[in-house]
């Protein structure tokens, strides 16, 4: 195990050739948020601001990290006909998506409502919509927008039949799978053993491995690491990020297990910060970069967007994340 720095020339690097071609399965939702002094306890009633109406969705929000930082993007999806189909689509094209696997059908648009308090910690109900429609036999209409990708980024906002026939339809051809297993539920042993890499953070590890994991262990005991590690190796993963909050992320590649440090940073809003490093995983990833180098730079921006209220809007591009590391706003 080591701890290195992150070295300013080494983002830099990943950042500067990122072109490659990303696909993302998934969700698209309209984010309905409100901020409050503090998560109201179950029962009770807290004074909220006003109704903010922003895009968001876990897939549509790795998509747009993904293409602002220069991959090129193909978002697989189903929005409804309503009006927030339309906040939803219009942050996408800003954000260079391409929309052409993109379906309107008869359901309302997904939406997620987000209370944020001043800590910058968040709760969130997702309500499907649309993204129901994204099944298998769905899925399977969009086969060529994953084929022609070098890596699909996948998360749990849809049903899990489109998941899975997504990553057979990767593996059929050559497609890297890169899951994101959030929200977590229990799925078929066959869809972990068909992640190429695995992200989860560390609760997301604990469902998974059926026992808690100590994050402390995580960031700094190789014995602890080793012993994750084996457990995932019997689940058929060989490569996995696990990220680990303020102390950062753990980087498993086989039988090298490296932390990459977090940077400092003063969080106003947390929400879409997992998002926004899956959708830098996926860039860096489907452009050359080797597990070690996508973690590092996804660290980085992860920390830009924790400092920019939402998801969506608090992404930087290439040209923002490139600013001096130390400090990206």
């Amino acid at each position: 195990m080591s701890r290195p720095s992150i070295p300013a020339r080494s983002v830099r690097k990943v950042l500067e050739s990122i072109n490659g071609r990303v696909a993302v399965v998934g969700s698209a939702n309209a984010d309905i948020c409100t901020r409050t002094f503090e998560l109201p306890r179950p029962g009770e009633t807290v004074v909220g601001s006003s109704i903010v109406v922003r895009p968001g969705g876990k897939s549509a929000n790795q998509a747009v990290q993904a293409a602002l930082l220069g991959a090129n993007v193909s978002f697989v999806t189903a929005v409804g006909r309503d009006s927030n189909a339309g906040v939803v689509t219009n942050s996408l094209r800003g954000a260079g998506v391409s929309l052409a696997h993109v379906e309107a059908v008869d359901l309302p648009t997904g939406t997620a409502l987000i209370t944020v308090d001043d800590a910058g910690e968040n709760t969130i109900v997702v309500s499907a919509g649309a993204n129901g429609r994204a099944n298998e036999a769905f899925v399977e209409g969009h086969a060529s927008a994953i084929a022609d990708a070098a890596v699909v980024g996948l998360c749990l906002e849809i049903p899990l039949d489109g998941v899975l026939n997504t990553a057979v339809i990767a593996k059929a051809h050559g497609t890297q799978v890169l899951l994101n297993l959030s929200p977590f539920m229990a799925v078929p042993p066959e869809l972990i053993a068909a992640a190429d890499v695995l992200v989860v953070n560390e609760t997301e590890l604990s469902d998974l491995l059926g026992s808690a994991v100590d994050v402390d262990g995580l960031a700094g005991d190789h014995f602890v690491q080793e012993r994750v590690a084996v457990k995932l190796a019997i689940l058929g993963v060989h490569r996995a990020i696990v990220t680990l909050g303020g102390k950062g992320a753990l980087v498993l590649d086989g039988h090298l297990a490296t932390v990459v440090p977090a940077v400092e940073v003063q969080p106003v809003d947390t929400t879409g910060c997992g998002d926004a490093f899956f959708g830098t995983v996926l860039a860096a990833l489907a452009s050359g970069a080797t597990l070690f180098e996508a973690c590092q730079l996804a660290v980085v921006v992860a920390g830009f967007a924790a400092e920019g209220e939402g998801a969506q809007q608090s992404y930087g591009s290439r040209d923002k994340v490139l600013r001096p590391v130390g400090r990206h706003r």
